[in-house]
């Protein structure tokens, strides 16, 4: 199944991006750590070159942090500067400021070559819709600044802050690609709560869900829920164990739809496991 939801408001996001690039010095891409890969936007980095890209990897208590780790090390890899943290309570924020200073000591330097004022670091904020992007940047700024919200594609417009009085912010609006083709990465950002909810099967997802934890972190569905012998049970199995668990009913043929929601929002809070959904090649 490919997922397709490319609403009107990322066209004008981009064009935005692409206008505003050439004011900042630094681009920070926010990103879901329970998948660094698939919340990435590969056009992006084509969109903002040479601009120098600093990744953060929101939401970093909800995964396993040895993971977490190797997941850094590929993008840096790539080139790129990868940051771990948690916005909505400001963990990682100093590692954040840091990287950006770093990264902008050249190009102070280049300034004060040419005898120019060195002005603060202009960064631009920018990311796919849901991955706490409007919660990281009230997280730097240290007060409320930008509207967020639990729905996909909720902040609009564009706002400049000052970020402890060393650092201009640039906000954008969330960008999407136009189009999920891959099955398994549109599983994914439903599973993140990134996609709208018209675009999924909760279902569909919440057995994507099981099925990942189980392959994963097969003991988390046995403390969570008391099931036993997980690794012989399939999706559907694990999901009428939860149902029956949870006493919703299929009297009313609602039982399974229930479970569905009642797993993903688990899920969404770091009930269930704490794992990355992406895969990495074995070895790195």
């Amino acid at each position: 199944m490919a997922y397709n939801w490319y609403p009107g408001h990322m066209v004008k996001a981009r064009r935005e991006i692409s206008e505003n690039v050439k004011l900042v010095d630094i681009v920070v891409e926010v990103t879901d750590a329970r998948a660094p890969q698939s919340t990435r936007n590969l056009e992006l980095e084509d969109l903002v070159a040479p601009k120098p890209i600093i990744v953060v990897l929101n939401k970093k208590d909800l995964v396993n942090p040895r993971e977490l780790d190797v997941w850094a090390k590929l993008l840096a890899q790539e080139g790129l500067n990868p940051v771990s943290m948690v916005a909505t309570s400001g963990e990682g924020k100093k590692s954040v400021i840091q990287t950006v200073e770093k990264l902008f000591r050249p190009i102070a330097q280049d300034m004060k070559n040419r005898q120019r004022r060195v002005r603060p670091p202009r960064i631009m904020v920018v990311g796919i819709p849901n991955v706490g992007k409007s919660t990281f940047i009230n997280s730097l700024v240290g007060k409320k600044t930008a509207r967020t919200g639990s729905q996909p594609g909720v902040t609009r417009g564009k706002q400049w802050v000052r970020v402890e009085g060393k650092i201009d912010l640039l906000d954008t609006p969330g960008l999407m690609w136009p189009r999920v083709s891959v099955p398994e990465q549109g599983l994914k950002l439903a599973a993140l709560g990134v996609l709208g909810p018209k675009a999924y099967s909760e279902e569909e997802v919440a057995r994507y869900v099981l099925r990942r934890v189980r392959e994963i972190e097969p003991q988390a569905l046995e403390s969570r829920y008391g099931i036993k012998d997980v690794p012989s049970l399939d999706e559907n199995q694990i999901l009428e164990f939860i149902a029956c668990f949870r006493g919703f009913s299929e009297n009313d043929g609602t039982g399974f739809q229930k479970t569905a929601r009642f797993v993903l929002g688990e899920f969404r809070r770091g009930r269930i496991a704490r794992i990355i959904l992406d895969e990495h090649e074995p070895g790195t």
